[in-house]
């Protein structure tokens, strides 16, 4: 997991080297516009021959690097998995396939339930055949230190998604591609990280057929929680220095799971109001006062006052 508010230190540095490296197709040859989920073959080896050059070269070992014998192998094993949203590249097996399959259940998921209109290029997405290439792509590209590299099994921005090959269905697949299509479809990548990470755990929990709630209400009705004034207080809910970083994710979840099914009003039905205000300024915005104002202006609650629908939502109201 990367959080946004780390994303956002290094995203302007990794678009430009998406760009330069990927470069959607715009034009055909004739100069006729072109949709860009609807790549021919030759503009997808196009993008796969950028990424071999422009990203590549910044996640081969140095073993690979040093010898021209092995580089040219190692690249040779890249390839480009095209699907009806999505472009993967990967050099792990051949079954890498269904990796796109689980990125279409995901993404025909998320719309369903929150309507969004498709983006003019395909989501673009890395699989690494195995977890040291994932760890030195995500130092050399997207920022991170070694240690906090290993610390994680994928991330996503709005700008891509990567992981390392292990299960297509594998939990963490779901809930980082749902970073990337709430921050390129749905168009928020703020708003804060109770948020961020309460979206990517609902969708998360929904395709593995699980409730969202999961535990938060007995952990709510104990009192063991953090109010939301100070949950939505807390930068990166992983990170948190009191311990409770997969709590924190529990309840974030939620609390989304709340804020998009409830019948108790006047929060019921209008989810969709509240991503609208969040995507104003391109919903960059995050933080305590930002969650505040947004709940304020779309519910016309104050956070205590939506706190008191949450837990009356939970069947905890006094």
């Amino acid at each position: 997991m990367l959080d946004r508010l780390a994303m956002k230190c290094h995203g302007a540095v990794l678009l430009l080297v998406l760009a330069a490296a990927i470069g959607a197709q715009d034009e055909q040859p004739d100069g006729a516009p072109v949709n860009g989920r609807e790549l021919t073959p030759a503009q997808i080896q196009e993008q796969l021959d950028r990424v071999k050059a422009g990203i590549l070269p910044k996640v081969m070992s140095e073993k690979v690097a040093g010898s021209e014998e092995l580089k040219k192998k190692w690249l040779a094993d890249w390839r480009a998995i095209p699907s009806p949203h999505y472009l993967v590249f990967s050099d792990g097996p051949v079954t890498c396939k269904k990796y796109a399959e689980t990125l279409e259940k995901l993404y025909a998921a998320v719309k369903k339930e929150l309507p969004f209109v498709d983006v003019d290029h395909l989501l673009t997405a890395f699989i690494f055949a195995d977890p040291e290439e994932y760890y030195r792509f995500a130092v050399a590209i997207t920022g991170y230190s070694p240690a906090g590299a290993r610390a994680t099994a994928g991330h996503a921005t709005g700008a891509y998604y990567a992981t390392y090959y292990e299960s297509p269905s594998a939990p963490v697949v779901f809930h980082e591609a749902t970073h990337q299509i709430v921050s390129a479809c749905l168009k928020v990548p703020g708003v804060g990280s109770w948020f961020q990470e309460g979206v990517a755990v609902y969708f998360e929990k929904k395709t593995a057929g699980e409730k969202p709630a999961g535990v938060a209400k007995s952990d709510v009705k104990r009192g063991d929680y953090y109010p939301l004034d100070e949950f939505f207080d807390i930068p990166v809910l992983l990170s948190d220095p009191k311990g409770n970083g997969h709590r924190n994710y529990a309840h974030a979840g939620a609390l989304l799971d709340f804020m998009i099914n409830t019948k108790v009003e006047p929060v019921a039905g209008k989810f969709g109001d509240f991503l609208a205000a969040a995507r104003q300024g391109r919903g960059f915005g995050r933080g305590k006062d930002v969650s505040t104002a947004l709940i304020k202006s779309v519910y016309g609650l104050s956070v205590a006052e939506f706190e008191a629908a949450w837990k009356k939502h939970l069947g905890l109201a006094k």
